[in-house]
């Protein structure tokens, strides 16, 4: 399995030029591996997510918001999606053992690879969180980021589009099956799903 790879984050400006600031990914990795280990400096991380990385801080939030064992804590995967928890962060939860898919877990196909939802599914689980996978038909980028076409090309209303906002990606073959997991929405009638780490989007040969 290859992973995709992406171009920098917006970047913040510092003094010195010697300094590379961490991408927006790099930094809510960071912010993972402080609830996980206890280690690193959470609150300049933060501070830089909320200055830069609207969209990484606010899954961070949602996910270190969370991951408590307090009496308040939600146990239920459906129930934080319900609550508008963002996907990844939910994601991220279920994988730490913080909440668990009920009835609606995700739902396996044999026919992709691990196993998985097929893209032509993708729109009967709307407003769930699945392992989606299907061919790639088209990757189209815009001023917003790169839209992912799988199944069938764009404008066609029946395909299935992963979306990464203010990301573009390496170039990928035309043709491979992509799987991305995410909460799966319709919008104008088209099932979509956005993510956030080019690095959990893969690709098979």
């Amino acid at each position: 399995m290859l992973i995709a790879s992406t171009t920098a984050c917006t970047r913040a400006s510092y003094a010195d030029s010697a300094y590379s600031a961490p991408s927006c990914s790099q930094l809510l990795a960071s912010a993972i591996a402080y609830e996980r280990s206890g280690t690193g400096d959470i609150d300049s991380t933060l501070q830089a997510l909320t200055d830069h990385c609207s969209n990484e801080y606010e899954i961070a939030v949602d996910y270190l918001s969370n991951s408590t064992d307090g009496a308040f804590r939600i146990d239920s995967c459906e129930e934080l999606l319900n609550y508008r928890v963002r996907s990844e962060a939910v994601r991220l939860l279920e994988q730490d053992g913080q909440c668990s898919f009920g009835g609606t877990d995700i739902a396996v196909g044999p026919e992709w690879p691990d196993g998985g939802l097929g893209w032509n599914s993708a729109r009967e689980h709307s407003g769930t969180v699945q392992r989606v996978c299907g061919p790639l038909m088209s990757a189209r980028e815009t001023g917003d980021g790169t839209f992912l076409n799988i199944g069938q090309d764009y404008p066609s209303a029946g395909r299935f589009t992963i979306i990464f906002w203010d990301i573009y990606l390496q170039p990928i073959e035309h043709g491979v099956t992509l799987c991305g997991t995410g909460e799966i929405y319709l919008y104008e009638g088209v099932a979509q799903m956005e993510m956030w780490d080019p690095a959990a989007l893969e690709i098979w040969q």
